[in-house]
């Protein structure tokens, strides 16, 4: 049963984090999911500081907190025009990561919270603390915890879809339409905040990361459409969660690590195969190439005109290797008449009336 409620935690955790991630990838926010990861910490050791109990729905509220914390520090550095927003980002994010792990080591030494906690999560152990209400044993808190934060992710895009679509692609025209982008992106921050802090305790930074920016990065190299890309994305996060968990049962490990790397290889894979992936693009370059080469070939030609070929060669600056293998293309598809006998290329006539 354990392993029942790991897999489901997990399959939750890479839902909810795959599609709250998808909008920050297409807007080239990739990284706030980064500093949301981190930056939350301090509002969760301090809520612990003040409460005592680690249960208490008010550690939710301290982080997400924080995560506002952050992000309105971000957009206040941002302003001042020194620095950019990926900078802004690197300066806050880190400061209050340092501030929460200092916390953790001075002030919570022996308690629950442990560095190796926060960075890999607990994923293993999650279905053992569990929710009661009223006596009964409602399953891993952390389950439940992250399926309120999937259906506020699968909520909020439903409602404001249209809305996030043109904050991400094009904010001035949301803004010229009264859509309020600032606060539209601001509300849609606090939802991946709360996300991220609903999966802290179970997933841990890394797996949170990874299953935010990894899935939405790949499902863009397949497809065009956000609604696809959205699909896209979840299904690649659970893939990465059941090869995760898998891959931990068999090595005896904990299995966030596992689902990180299963995250990564689904993107390499992606990288290289998907349509905007590595080796198409190499092949769709090589394609453009070689009509380039027969176009170069044929401006030099005209019809019923043949040219000697190693004077069309030398124009070029070709190996005959090379000028041989693109007149043999430029002869089965482009038209040209190659006279092997004399050693002559000419452009086939046209047809009267073409």
């Amino acid at each position: 049963m354990i392993e029942f409620w790991t897999l489901a935690i997990a399959a939750v955790t890479a839902l909810a984090c795959a599609l709250s991630g998808t909008f920050l990838v297409l807007k080239r926010e990739a990284l706030v999911s980064e500093g949301l990861a981190h930056a939350v910490l301090p509002g969760i050791v301090i809520a612990y500081a003040l409460i005592g109990d680690r249960t208490s729905p008010l550690l939710l509220v301290g982080a997400a907190a924080m995560g506002l914390v952050m992000i309105l520090a971000v957009q206040a550095v941002r302003r001042t025009g020194v620095v950019d927003a990926t900078a802004s980002l690197g300066v806050v994010f880190p400061a209050l990561f340092s501030v929460g792990v200092l916390l953790t080591s001075m002030d919570l030494a022996g308690t629950y919270f442990h560095a190796d906690c926060i960075i890999e999560g607990n994923l293993a152990l999650a279905p053992l603390d569990r929710l009661e209400v009223g006596g009964r044993d409602l399953g891993p808190r952390a389950f439940w915890s992250v399926s309120v934060a999937l259906l506020l992710v699968t909520g909020f895009v439903a409602l404001l879809f249209k809305e996030l679509k043109l904050l991400t692609f094009d904010p001035e025209l949301a803004a010229s339409l009264g859509f309020r982008p600032n606060r539209v992106h601001l509300a849609w921050l606090a939802v991946v905040s709360f996300t991220v802090v609903a999966s802290f305790e179970a997933a841990g930074s890394i797996l949170v990361v990874a299953l935010m920016i990894a899935p939405p990065a790949a499902a863009v190299l397949w497809v065009d459409d956000v609604r696809h890309i959205l699909g896209l994305a979840g299904v690649l996060g659970l893939v990465s969660a059941f090869a995760g968990h898998e891959l931990g049962m068999a090595m005896d490990i904990a299995p966030a690590g596992p689902m990180a790397t299963s995250a990564g290889a689904l993107f390499l894979g992606s990288l290289a195969l998907a349509p905007r992936g590595i080796l198409m693009k190499g092949r769709a370059h090589r394609h453009l190439l070689a009509r380039m080469e027969v176009d170069l070939v044929a401006a030099r030609l005209r019809p019923g005109a043949p040219r000697d070929l190693e004077s069309v060669r030398g124009e070029l600056g070709w190996s005959p290797r090379r000028f041989d293998a693109v007149v043999a293309r430029a002869v089965s598809g482009a038209g040209l008449v190659h006279d092997a006998a004399a050693g002559t290329l000419h452009l086939a006539a046209r047809p009267a009336g073409s």
